[in-house]
């Protein structure tokens, strides 16, 4: 098998497990603070996913969650791994969380697989072939005006009611859009877009593995993504995350952002 239909059945069978799992007493972790979670299920996925990938492909390179980064090898091929993005539903709801997968070449994108796992949906894009839910094509919404557009964003707390510096713009563009809604769970959320049921994301904390399988399945159902100060999104970094159906409102929403930023910085 080539590296995606690997990884198709990976992510597949990484899933059938997850939905039989159940966290146990004992087997949830803090990581960070009580709004961060890591479970044993995270990481006996995350250590089945590399097994799968570094057995068939051993001069690959993995980052992923949960673990360190695998060296780089000499095929100059990178995977992207989030075991379960959305933990916190994972232990809370038992929905709304995902296996999520990237892969890129030179640095280029290759495909990207996220898996909403109770729903059973998968979310595909190989670079250049257009994006899947499932077999059947997705597309972004037409959508070109903020009133009538959805936001979705994972963190409701660190994006609208802790103070940062791009704060009374991203309160601003909530009173703006149709309405705000919050999954937890970046890829599902980025997948939302792509598949037309949100027209906006943004994040202000983001990680490579969050959104680097998601962010491919995005741009080939014709949306954009970029860091939440316009710049490109890096492959390799942490970073805020702003993404939209289509670049005229990503670029309306930028310049709401960023006037708000500075008229704020000028007060």
């Amino acid at each position: 098998m080539d590296r995606f239909d690997t990884a198709r059945a990976l992510v597949l069978a990484a899933g059938a497990r997850l939905r039989l799992a159940r966290p146990e007493a004992g087997a949830v972790w803090e990581k960070t603070g009580h709004q961060d979670l890591v479970t044993r299920c995270d990481r006996e996925t995350e250590q089945f996913l590399r097994s799968g990938i570094l057995s068939a492909f051993p001069g690959d390179a993995i980052v992923g969650e949960e673990y360190p980064a695998t060296p780089p090898g000499g095929t100059g091929c990178v995977w992207y791994l989030d075991p379960i993005d959305g933990t916190t539903n994972f232990v809370s709801q038992h929905r709304n969380y995902a296996v999520s997968v990237g892969c890129y070449q030179d640095g280029v994108p290759a495909f990207g697989l996220v898996l909403d796992v109770e729903r059973g949906a998968l979310y595909s894009a190989r670079h250049g072939g257009g994006a899947l839910r499932d077999e059947a094509p997705i597309h972004v919404s037409h959508c070109g005006v903020l009133r009538d557009a959805l936001l979705t964003t994972p963190g409701v707390l660190h994006t609208f009611l802790r103070e940062h510096p791009r704060r009374a713009g991203l309160v601003e563009l909530a009173g703006a859009v149709r309405g705000v809604r919050s999954m937890g769970c970046v890829a599902l959320e980025l997948c939302a877009v792509a598949a037309g049921e949100a027209e906006l994301f943004v994040a202000l904390r983001s990680c490579p593995w969050d959104h680097n399988a998601a962010r491919i399945i995005l741009a080939e159902a014709g949306g954009c993504i970029c860091a939440l100060d316009g710049a490109p999104l890096p492959q390799d970094t942490g970073s805020a995350v702003l993404a939209a159906c289509s670049r005229p409102l990503l670029e309306q929403v930028l310049a709401g952002i960023s006037a708000n930023t500075s008229s704020r910085e000028n007060g």
